[in-house]
Order: structure tokens, then sequence, then C-alpha cells
């Protein structure tokens, strides 16, 4: 029999000491779970409402449509994620892998494309490509969609595989270089097998942007699920069929959400190194260095230098009059992107505690609050629209007008986007060790005591980055706020999809810069966070884009 130790009997009685130290009261579990069932609602509305919506009725037209659309996403998904991720391990292996000329300039360079939505780089691309343009190659249709959707998301597989690449060891390979192995083999043999996991997470980002997009596919003139949501609810009234529709996509956006997470837990294939040293770097040859150094620049050029280059000239062109007619859009955008954010900052905080408080109950709340952030905005909106029905129909609200039609916007912002600012929050929160949360019972504090002087401060630098990531997102937000805004309610992305549905490109490209120019701060800091891409390099552990299930990059 084994020998168990006096300070091996102490463990799972401390571990269990900790656990109650941590544990929330039952109003703080009360809270996390209601803020977990408010990410929820909606898409168990979409559900619920879609299996008592009854069968839509099946003419030719709604056929198609539904045909369309399938084949239309499936085909986008392939295309543009296909493209998107290769673009984005190719550029990964060189950054971390490689040496070149500006190398490292473009470890953080090459993740400027997320200052650009998709649906801003949509039109940067239709004028610069039109008739008019300077590349008139009339680019549009599900060609154009699946090029900016390569190039709009490509940093999510790029971030992932990145990571995935700089934690690799060392020992395999230093082997695969002994036994001769050219750069291009251990990529392929010994490299790319380490970071699959990390390179499945990245592109499982990328595919459920994709499905979630509208802005640019319906710009482009491309058929998606959720184009054709927007098209059975609005151009045909068919309300049975646009649930259905939102149901189905729904439950592609679950699939890729599993996907995602499976491949953030396979884990990676172990190295035999005990200690963390530098990545040994292929050094190429002048012609390969030059190719690595021109696919960078592409890389950005296209992702970036470009459309915001053509959207600024188009600005410029604008008399100032222009400029002055978006601040009523500019100031709206900003009180939803502010009023959204305060919200979903408190869902966020209130779930990341029960996390911290119960693991069962916390994996419940991030479970339902990472199926809020998996299903589109369009999804969502419409989940929330039939929650809003049921309560009118029960005599307890009125119309979806003024005030209430803000606070359901509010609504679905938090529900949408409450995932992504759990992670940071989490983050600082794990800052606070059941020591010190034993030292202010001590002393007496209350509940409230320890979230406001304990809690609050320390996991305020995860709150900082959890509010600035959400005030951006909902400042981008399309779908949603198409659906539920108020009546002559525009907000900066409203007027800039507006102006570009109308052909009036010149007027859109404004409101769509101030759109990537908000983006430019958090893509910064970002870019920061993630130089140091190895452990025991500088700057810490290399940092992946965060599951939704836990926060959103």
């Amino acid at each position: 029999m084994a020998l168990i130790s006096p300070a091996e009997r102490e463990l799972p009685k401390r571990a269990h000491h900790d656990r109650r130290l941590l544990a929330a009261p039952f109003a703080g579990r009360r809270a996390g779970l209601a803020a977990a069932a408010l990410c929820a609602a909606p898409v168990v509305g979409v559900l619920v409402a879609a299996l008592t919506a009854g069968a839509p009725d099946w003419d030719p037209s709604m056929v198609r449509l539904v045909r369309d659309s399938v084949f239309g996403l499936v085909g986008l998904l392939v295309v543009g994620g296909g493209a998107a991720t290769v673009l984005g391990v190719a550029a990964a292996w060189l950054v971390t892998m490689c040496a070149f000329p500006l190398r490292r300039h473009f470890e953080w360079a090459l993740t400027a494309p997320l200052v650009m939505p998709a649906y801003v780089m949509a039109y940067a691309y239709g004028g610069l490509t039109g008739p008019l343009g300077a590349i008139p190659i009339g680019l549009s249709g599900f060609t154009g969609a699946a090029f900016v959707y390569a190039l709009a998301f490509y940093p999510y597989v790029y971030l992932s595989a990145r990571a995935g690449f700089a934690s690799q060891s060392v020992c395999s390979l230093e082997a695969a270089r002994a036994l001769g192995a050219a750069p291009h083999e251990a990529f392929l043999k010994v490299a790319l097998p380490m970071a699959r996991p990390a390179i499945a997470a990245g592109a499982a980002l990328a595919l459920m942007e994709i499905a979630a997009d509208y802005g640019a596919a319906a710009y482009f003139g491309a058929e998606t699920m959720t184009t054709g949501v927007f098209h059975a609810w609005f151009a045909r009234g068919d309300r049975p069929l646009a649930l259905h529709l939102a149901s189905a996509l729904l439950l592609a956006a679950f699939a890729l959400l599993a996907l995602e997470r499976r491949a953030r837990s396979a884990g990676g294939v172990a190295g035999g190194s005990a200690r963390w040293r530098p990545l040994p770097r292929y050094n190429l040859s002048p012609p390969a260095a030059f190719a690595a150094l021109g696919f960078c620049v592409l890389l950005v050029t296209l992702g970036v230098v470009a459309p915001f280059g053509y959207l600024a000239w188009l600005a410029s062109l604008r008399p100032a009059t222009d400029w002055t007619a978006l601040a009523a859009p500019l100031g709206r955008s900003l009180v939803l992107a502010a009023g959204g954010a305060i919200l979903t900052l408190g869902l966020a905080f209130a779930i990341a505690r029960l996390m911290r408080a119960s693991r069962k109950l916390g994996a419940i709340a991030a479970l339902a609050a990472g199926a809020g952030y998996a299903a589109p905005g369009a999804v969502v909106a419409l989940g929330a629209l039939a929650l809003f029905a049921a309560a009118r129909d029960a005599g307890l609200v009125g119309g979806l007008t003024g005030a209430v039609a803000i606070g359901a916007l509010m609504w679905t912002y938090a529900a949408r986007f409450a995932a992504a600012g759990i992670g940071p929050i989490e983050a600082g929160l794990a800052r606070i060790t059941p020591s010190i949360h034993g030292a202010a019972q001590t002393l007496g504090a209350s509940v409230r005591e320890r979230i406001l002087r304990l809690e609050a401060p320390l996991a305020a630098p995860g709150v900082a980055a959890a509010a600035l990531i959400l005030f951006v997102e909902i400042l981008r937000e399309l779908p949603a706020t198409l659906i539920l805004r108020p009546f002559d309610f525009d907000t900066l992305a409203i007027r800039a999809h507006v102006y570009a549905t109308d052909d009036r490109l010149a007027q859109a490209a404004a409101p769509a810069l101030l759109i990537a120019l908000a983006s430019v701060g958090p893509v910064i800091a970002l870019s920061r966070r993630i130089a140091a891409g190895r452990p025991g390099a500088a700057g810490g552990v290399p940092h992946t884009p965060p599951s939704p299930a836990t926060g959103a990059a």
C-alpha cells in the first residue's frame, strides 16, 4: 500500500477551503445565473419561435431562396474561409520561423486588417474595382464576398497559428534540421501537425465571422443564410421562413463553436525540451527572403492600406457639410456603444464571479454566454423580436419604439457580446487569491465592500480591456442595429450601409472611415499584447484569440 504523507492528506481539505473562500453568496450566484439567462434568452427565443411558427409556404421562389442561401454560405465558408486559413497560416509561419527584412514590424502589421469591419472593406473594394475605380475589374457577388472575407478574417487564423508555432518545442525543430529537413519539409511534417489545434481554433473563429456577416454579403449581392433571413422577413414578410433559416444558421454557428472549443482543448504534440529557448529561425536565401517580404507587404496593402487609403481619399473630397451631418449618427453610435458596453460589462462581471465561485454553475453560465456570442447578430435580434412579440401579446409592453427599442437594442448587444467581456474580467479576478479573500473576511468586510474595495480594483485592468473590446464591437455591429433600431435612428454603421447600398460611396466613406478609426486603439493594444510570442520571452506567454466561450479578440 502506498504511504500518504500528512501534507498530501491536507491537499483536498485545503482545496475545499480555497473554494469556500472564493464562493459567492447566494445573491451573487443568483446574479450570475440571471445574467447567463439574459444572454441566452434571445437564442432560446429563436428556437422556440421557429418550432411554434408553423411551416412556411414552400412555393418555388422560397425553395430557390433557401437553396441559394445554404449553398452560398457553404461556398463562402469553403472558399473565403479556406483562403483566410491559408493566408493566416503562411503569414504566421513566416514571421515566427523565418528571418527576412522587416520581420519584426510585420508581427504586428499583419493584424492591421482587424481595424476594418468586413462591410467597410467591401465598400472600399466595391469602389476601387468598380467601373470608375482605379482597378475596374467589377469585383462583386460571390467572388467579391470571398475576396473580402479572406482579407478581413485571416488575422484570426494568423494570431492563433502564430501562438501555436511560437509555443512549439525547440527539440523537435532542431531534430528536423539535424535530419536535413528543408524549411518547407519541417513546416509540413513537424510544425504544422503540432500547431494543428491552434490553426483549427483560428479557422473556426474565421468561419463563425463569415457565417455571421451581413453587410459585406448584402453589398456584393452574395446569397448567404444571413441575407436570406433579411430577405424572408423584410422583403417577403414570411416570418416562419425567416425563423427557420435563423434557427438553421444558429445550429451551424453552434457546430463551428463546438469545433473551435474542441480544437482549443485538443492540445498540441508535446515536445521534448525541458526549458524554453529562442526558436531557431531559417535564414532564407535572398530570393526567398524577398518573396516572404513581398507576401507580407501584399497582405498588409490589400488588407488595410488600399481600402483605408481609398476611403480616406474619398472622404477628403467631400465638403465640410457632409462631416457635420455625421454629428447626430456619431452621437447615437457613441451613446449606444457606451450604454451597451456598460450593460454588457455588468452581465460579464456577474458571470465571471460565478465562474470563480462554482465550477459547474460557472460552466453553465459560460456556455449560455457563448451561445449568444456564437449566434449571428441578425439571429440574436430576431430572438429579441420574438420575445418582445410574446410580451406584447401578453400585454406586458406596448410598441417597440423610442426608449423601449433602445433598451431592446442594448439588451441584444449584451446578449451578443457578453462572452467577449468574460475572459478579460476573469483574468483580472484570477489575481484575487483565497488568502486575500480570507484576510478580507477576517477584517469583517461585507460582500458589498469586498466587491467595491477588493475585487473591482484588482480586476480593473481586465475590466478596462473588456470595456474597450465591447465598445468597439458594439460600434461596428450592423445587422442587429438594422433590425431593432427605432425609426430614423441612424448610427455610423447604418448611415454607411444605407449610402453604400444606394451607390453613394463618396458619402459612405466618411462614416465608414470613422468606424475603422475607432478600432485602431484596440488593435494596437492587441498587437502589443501578442508582441512577445513565446514562453520565456520578455513579454511572457503567447496569446491566442480568446474563445467565444471565454472572450473575444
